[in-house]
């Protein structure tokens, strides 16, 4: 990966991080254009559109970086946040699915267990949704 696409990656993460929405997407963007495989440069521009209230476009970033994705760590934190954004958007099923494909890779149990509780709370599935959320309470506490 370019130096420069590195540049603008952190350009941009800087930016979101401190709530500057357009030049988050604007440099997050420029990166993407640079290396389309850089992953953490897509899941930070998705969150960027998706903060900004573009969920759909937020989605199609994620769902074209999967066929990039240049592990099995990328391609499940891509799922991940498009489960999260499709969430944001009001898609529950696809939020669920997308959650489902995070699951298969080891290390991302924790968060797809908190992201399904969303989805099952969203869905009126409160004892789907405890069982995620006593999940998740598990891991982190086998984490610490």
């Amino acid at each position: 990966m370019s130096s420069v696409a590195r540049r603008y990656y952190e350009r941009g993460k800087s930016a979101l991080d401190n709530g500057d929405l357009e030049t988050a997407q604007e440099s997050l963007r420029a990166a993407l254009e640079l290396a389309p495989a850089f992953g953490n440069a897509r899941v930070a521009y998705a969150v960027a559109l998706a903060k900004a209230g573009d969920c759909p476009r937020a989605a199609q970033v994620l769902r074209t970086g999967l066929a990039h994705a240049s592990s099995r760590i990328s391609q499940a934190a891509m799922y991940a946040t498009l489960g999260d954004v499709l969430c944001l958007g009001g898609d529950f099923f696809g939020a669920e699915q997308a959650f489902g494909q995070a699951k298969q890779t080891p290390g991302f149990e924790a968060r797809v267990a908190s992201g399904l509780a969303r989805v099952y709370a969203r869905l009126g599935r409160y004892n789907d949704m405890a069982t995620e959320l006593k999940t998740a309470a598990a891991i982190s506490r086998g984490a610490r």
